[in-house]
């Protein structure tokens, strides 16, 4: 008598493992549409106030504004970095594209992460019209 192990055809189909899987994946997906709001938000915020720097009209205190823009932009760069791994794990690789159409700063790109307690350089562009993807 010959002992066979399992095959993967033989085993029967796990209406409860598959339930789970299907539930799983869908909270993936809510948490990335979720986290990719909050990125537009926090980018749409660093915008603005990047523009309320930019802008020479009878500014009050500069180094509050500064300070505001650099807050915005660490937000920015947690934000991207929360949907990065999101997407990650919901299994999309390549970020190109996405980043792209997002018009995420380079700057918010290279800071994002761990580094991005870090501050941008001085004269960083904060704007989405400094992409230079293709």
């Amino acid at each position: 008598m010959s002992v066979r192990p399992p095959s993967a055809t033989s085993a029967a189909f796990d209406p409860i493992g598959e339930a789970l899987r299907h539930e799983t994946a869908g909270e993936m997906a809510a948490t990335l549409g979720r986290l990719t709001g909050i990125l537009e938000a926090a980018l749409d915020s660093l915008e603005r106030a990047g523009k309320a720097a930019a802008t020479p009209d009878d500014q009050p205190d500069p180094q509050a504004l500064q300070g505001r823009v650099a807050r915005r932009h660490a937000q920015a760069c947690d934000a991207l970095w929360n949907v990065m791994i999101q997407r990650e794990l919901c299994g999309l690789r390549r970020h190109e594209a996405f980043l792209r159409d997002l018009k995420v700063p380079r700057s918010v790109e290279l800071f994002m992460g761990p580094a991005s307690g870090a501050s941008p350089p001085k004269n960083a562009p904060v704007s989405s019209s400094s992409r230079d993807r293709p």
